[in-house]
């Protein structure tokens, strides 16, 4: 049996609300520009030479003179007893070294900023690659390390846990095994 139901016949729809017209500008976009600032100098920073390391010649026409060592007496004609020898305390010869004058830069709006001499760069460099290779090779060698243990490892654990439980009675079955005995203990009901 069919359910029956009754349609009604005169059904209309109402008609549509009147919208009314709004009037309205398209948008419009305008190129934006920009004037580059030019911070004026003052007379101060107009009068400054700018700055340069001083070159090699320089430096060495500023290097103080040594002292000039005494020179021993002369010996006096008497022969006599000669005096003992005085241990001279020794003194410590430093070599003079070339001190360079770090590099500074001027940089608009930021000021002078100090540049490292070249050795301080390298050995930062040096010390930073030696590191990160290090670093590195010790991580990648670790995970290999631990790759192989697990490999390893695994299967005798496997092995010592089924003598164990076996031992105790316990066996263990996987979710798979549990489920295929169940639908046979299902079938057989």
């Amino acid at each position: 049996m069919i359910p029956s139901f009754n349609v009604p016949s005169g059904v209309s729809l109402p008609d549509a609300m009147p919208i009314p017209n709004i009037p309205y500008r398209l948008p419009s976009f305008d190129m934006p520009r920009w004037t580059p600032i030019v911070p004026p100098l003052t007379e101060q920073q107009m009068m400054t030479e700018p700055r340069v390391p001083p070159s090699q010649e320089e430096i060495i026409k500023e290097k103080p003179k040594p002292k000039p060592k005494p020179q021993p007496k002369p010996e006096q004609s008497l022969p006599s007893k000669p005096p003992p020898e005085k241990e001279e305390p020794q003194t410590l010869v430093i070599p003079e070294v070339i001190v360079e004058e770090t590099i500074v830069i001027e940089i608009p709006f930021i000021g002078e900023i100090p540049i490292p001499p070249a050795e301080l760069l390298v050995t930062a460099g040096t010390t930073a690659a030696i590191a990160a290779s290090v670093s590195v090779v010790a991580a990648l060698s670790a995970t290999t390390l631990i790759n192989y243990l697990m490999k390893a490892f695994t299967p005798a654990l496997k092995f010592v846990m089924k003598r164990v439980l076996k031992r105790n009675n316990k066996y263990t079955v996987s979710w798979a095994r549990q489920r295929q005995m169940e639908r046979l203990q299902h079938r057989r009901k």
